[in-house]
C-alpha cells in the first residue's frame, strides 16, 4: 500500500489540544488533564480538542476553516504555528476533511483526535503520560518537517 505523504499533516493538526498550550510542559499536562491525576484519558483528550474546535470556530457555524484557524492563532499571537508544522492551515484542514468540503466539522475533527489519541497511547492503557504526549508531539513536528 502506498504511504500519504500526508499522514504527517494529520498528526500535526490532531496535536493542536498539546500544541495549543505551548510552553511548560506542566501547564500543558494540567491543562487538559481535568482529575488532576496525571495522565490523560481519551475523554480528556477529547474534550480538549472540542475546545480547541470551539475556540476556532469563530461564526460558531459548526465548521472550522483555513481562515478561521489562521486568525485563531494569529490572536494567541502564535502565527507562526504552522510555520513549524511546515503545513498551511488549509493543508492541515485537507487531512481530516472527509467530505472535501475545504472545512472540518466537529466531527471530523472528533474523529481525527481519537485517532491521533490512539497513536500516541503507546501502551495502549487508554490514558496519555506527559511523556506519551511529548513524544507524540516530537513525532509529529518531525514527520511534519521531513514529509512535506
Amino acid at each position: 500500500m502506498k504511504r500519504n505523504p500526508m499522514i504527517p499533516a494529520l498528526g500535526a493538526l490532531l496535536m493542536l489540544p498539546a500544541l495549543a498550550m505551548a510552553g511548560d510542559k506542566a501547564a500543558k499536562m494540567d491543562k487538559m488533564d481535568a482529575n488532576h491525576d496525571g495522565t490523560v484519558t481519551s475523554a480528556e483528550h477529547a474534550a480538549g480538542a472540542q475546545q480547541m474546535f470551539t475556540a476556532m470556530d469563530a461564526n460558531k457555524d459548526g465548521y472550522v476553516t483555513a481562515a478561521e484557524m489562521d486568525a485563531h492563532w494569529a490572536a494567541k499571537g502564535k502565527e507562526g504555528q504552522a510555520d513549524k508544522m511546515k503545513l498551511s492551515s488549509a493543508d492541515k484542514i485537507k487531512e481530516i476533511d472527509t467530505d472535501g468540503d475545504g472545512r472540518i466539522s466537529a466531527a471530523e475533527h472528533a474523529a481525527g483526535s481519537a485517532k491521533m489519541f490512539a497513536r500516541m497511547d503507546t501502551d495502549g492503557d487508554g490514558k496519555l503520560t506527559a511523556a506519551e504526549l511529548q513524544a507524540g508531539h516530537d513525532k509529529a513536528m518531525k514527520q511534519a518537517s521531513n514529509g512535506m
